[in-house]
């Protein structure tokens, strides 16, 4: 096994093989405005949650998704069904396809599959994916779009991204066999990024538009070339590319509900995508890679009897974020969870690995030592609302776990649709169009949260400075995806040497977005 600083050097050199995403231009200039944006009031529900069935219907598909990803990969004869039968192989025990993971690849000392060191659920329902066809809408298992959303208050104050520009699929109720809903989070690089955050500009502005623009089937136009051609004269990439779910990007996860011969639960899980070079001259392999689960620690790490080895770092950690989850106002509290801590599923059901105040003892040492930063700290919280609050950032949560939770200072969390913040059973007419249905969590809380910093960021002055110009001021280049160095003679699991490649490339990310500090969901 490789010690801690020689991964850490393996690490530091894969850096060198990962692009950045930056396009390549030809030469720059200084510019004294920023686009301008004639009105910065805009409408939440076209620029920044769009659920209108017929812009959505037409701005976008799963099969044009993966067949892009494909196309991003470089890999010849590489196809759309071939991916996503890999990417729900990794819900089957191996050898299953016999292509990237399986859920049993790694299993502890009882024969029991784990993720990252903790248990996973293996198999799940959803791994009888691999012999549907998710792309015919005229085949059960179809999947079709039910949101675009704008998260440009995800990226860091420095503009060393643009945030998160996402689109969620849900699969046909229709066919039966339980839901399933699929969410692609892309990180944008910044494509003037000597700019700072101003460089991101041209996407907010892009964003504002679509409030003043009438016509829905013109909207639909402008998302689908946002979302597969960007911004070419303004140098931005776009959104569905693989690299931009790749290591030192965004990521993919998953909302699962499906039913079979096997009893389950939902749950929440994630990947990456990854560029995997083949061995003596084979063929790279993009794979989905499943990874841990962000924000969602362990349950178990909050209860001290737990005989877990990071049960005593992780309660260290722990109390230094109790600054952070002391906050007066829902949006604002957050729980930064270091990799190693976290789970590789977060499952709703009460008493699982995601419910900690199951896990925690009130009257414990740990419960002693919240209690006395808190009294440090001049908070009115007790150590009992602080872990609910931390279960409030973990992904079941978020969806259900947390809903209408009392979690001190007067705070309610606010609920969700039950599992989903995007209903895709459900649909509502909005000034007479059709609206797949928001959670009050939403509509109350984070979209108000998110449409105030965005038309904040609209109204501040834009400060000139070196911004790149495009070739003809028309097109650009995107960097090919890179392969991930991956010895094959490594005993690390590939999720875990993926997760560790992404965090040293995030290393230097600030902390906090223009949303505030930065969040789980």
């Amino acid at each position: 096994m490789l010690t801690t600083t020689v991964l850490r050097i393996h690490l530091k050199m894969l850096v060198l093989l990962v692009m950045t995403g930056i396009p390549i231009i030809a030469n720059a200039q200084l510019l004294p405005a920023c686009p301008t944006v004639f009105n910065t009031n805009v409408d939440p529900r076209r620029s920044l949650m769009v659920t209108e069935v017929d812009v959505i219907n037409n701005a976008i598909s799963l099969g044009e998704v993966m067949d892009k990803l494909a196309l991003d990969s470089g890999i010849q004869n590489l196809d759309r069904d071939q991916l996503w039968a890999q990417w729900w192989d990794t819900q089957n025990p191996g050898p299953g396809l016999g292509s990237g993971s399986n859920c049993n690849d790694h299993i502890d000392t009882n024969g029991m599959a784990t993720l990252n060191g903790f248990p996973l659920d293996c198999p799940r329902n959803e791994g009888s994916e691999i012999s549907h066809n998710p792309f015919d809408p005229d085949q059960p298992g179809f999947y079709y779009p039910i949101a675009l959303i704008n998260r440009l208050d995800l990226a860091p104050e420095d503009g060393t991204n643009c945030g998160e520009y996402r689109v969620i699929f849900a699969r046909d109720p229709e066919a039966g066999e339980g839901r399933n809903l699929l969410i692609f989070e892309a990180v944008m690089p910044n494509p003037n990024p000597g700019c700072g955050i101003d460089g991101c500009r041209a996407i907010a502005t892009f964003w504002a538009r679509l409030s003043r623009v009438i016509d829905p089937q013109i909207r639909a136009r402008m998302l689908h070339d946002f979302y597969f051609r960007g911004l070419p004269a303004a140098g931005v990439e776009p959104v569905i590319h693989a690299q931009h779910f790749s290591p030192g990007s965004g990521q993919i996860r998953t909302n699962q509900f499906m039913s079979g011969s096997n009893a389950q639960i939902w749950q929440l899980r994630e990947f990456k995508l990854a560029l995997i070079p083949g061995e003596a001259g084979a063929e790279n392999e993009l794979l989905f890679v499943p990874v841990s689960t962000k924000g969602t620690p362990w349950g178990g790490l909050f209860d001290q009897g737990s005989g877990h080895a990071l049960t005593t770092s992780f309660m260290r950690h722990f109390m230094t974020q109790l600054d952070e989850l002391d906050e007066d106002r829902i949006t604002k509290i957050s729980n930064a969870v270091p990799r190693q801590y976290n789970s590789g599923q977060s499952t709703e059901a009460p008493f699982s690995e995601s419910d900690y105040p199951i896990h925690f003892d009130p009257n414990g040492a740990f419960a002693n030592a919240i209690q006395v930063r808190l009294d440090r700290l001049n908070s009115t919280l007790t150590s009992e609302d602080v872990v609910r609050r931390a279960r409030t950032q973990n992904c079941a949560g978020c969806h259900q776990l947390s809903n209408n939770d009392n979690i001190g200072d007067g705070l309610v969390w606010p609920a969700s649709l039950g599992f989903v913040h995007v209903h895709e059973q459900v649909t509502e007419n909005i000034n007479g169009t059709e609206h797949f249905v928001l959670s009050p969590a939403l509509l109350e809380e984070f979209l108000p949260h998110r449409e105030r910093v965005f038309e904040a960021y609209l109204r501040e002055d834009c400060q000139p400075c070196r911004r790149s110009l495009t070739r003809s001021g028309r097109s650009f280049d995107i960097p090919e995806m890179s392969p991930v160095f991956f010895p094959s003679d490594l005993s690390i699991p590939l999720g875990a040497w993926i997760e560790d490649l992404d965090a040293e490339l995030k290393a230097s990310w600030p902390n906090d977005t223009l949303g505030g500090p930065t969040p789980t969901h």
